[in-house]
């Protein structure tokens, strides 16, 4: 006597056909442009130290915005988390960045002023030498143990004797110090006269110099007198400390820009 087995059913086919089971399917729509602003995001931290990163942050900040609009799906679109943790990155280094910035621009601005009132002062009380060596950077000044009028005067006479040994060999020497007549001319104000800040200190940098340019104005003149003073900030490698130097002191001259370059 024979009989007829019928295999079994797998689970999987009994859960999906007899008891009506079915597998979801996942529609919701994938926002590729969330995952880009987290990734700028990340990369505008960099504006903490790169002002010109914060172009970064801003980009990023649209991308999420792009990522956050309304969507047809009932379901929430893939990508809108990264969207938001992008946009929270990106306000958090791009104001980090922006404030950073302006407070040392605030502050550099500031002491580049206080120092070039101090050369203008200097200078209008006659005392070349020192003025000579605020016009110096910290590593060619003269140390504070040094007196440094008898330093300028065997300097002076050494030079004086290059140009006449030169005279009487014929040949050509050193020429004369030639005095930065602006500078010079600055004694002709008494050193409490009032000096007023023609604009505010732009602050900047040249070639990886961080400079400063101070414009000062003397409004008592009977013509508008303005005077440009250009300064250099360096860090003393010594001891840390930041030191200020006037590289150009002349009187202010607007720039010759050409309208087309040809």
């Amino acid at each position: 006597m024979t009989t007829e087995t019928t295999p079994p059913r797998s689970l999987g086919a009994v859960m999906s056909s007899e008891a009506g089971y079915e597998a979801e399917v996942d529609d919701s729509p994938l926002r590729v442009s969330g995952f880009v602003s987290l990734l700028l995001a990340l990369l505008s931290g960099f504006a903490i130290v790169a002002l010109p990163m914060v172009a970064v942050a801003i980009a990023s900040i649209l991308f999420g915005i792009y990522a956050l609009r309304k969507s047809d799906s009932q379901s929430i679109p893939v990508g809108t988390t990264a969207a938001r943790i992008g946009i929270l990155l990106a306000v958090l280094f791009g104001s980090w960045g922006i404030a950073r910035a302006t407070f040392k621009t605030q502050t550099l601005g500031g002491q580049a002023e206080y120092f070039a009132r101090q050369f203008v002062r200097v200078a209008s009380q006659g005392n070349k030498i020192y003025a000579s060596e605020l016009q110096k950077s910290y590593v060619n000044r003269y140390l504070k143990t040094m007196p440094l009028e008898e330093r300028y005067q065997q300097a002076r006479e050494e030079r004086e004797r290059q140009i006449a040994a030169a005279a009487e060999n014929g040949g050509g020497g050193p020429g004369p110090d030639e005095e930065d007549s602006t500078v010079t001319d600055l004694v002709k104000y008494s050193p409490d006269h009032k000096w007023y800040l023609d604009r505010p200190v732009r602050v900047y940098s040249h070639y990886g110099r961080q400079m400063a340019e101070v414009i000062l104005a003397d409004s008592q003149a009977e013509k508008p007198y303005r005077l440009m003073l250009i300064l250099e900030y360096l860090i003393n490698k010594d001891n840390g400390d930041g030191e200020w130097y006037v590289e150009t002191c002349t009187p202010f001259r607007k720039r010759i820009v050409a309208e087309k370059v040809l």
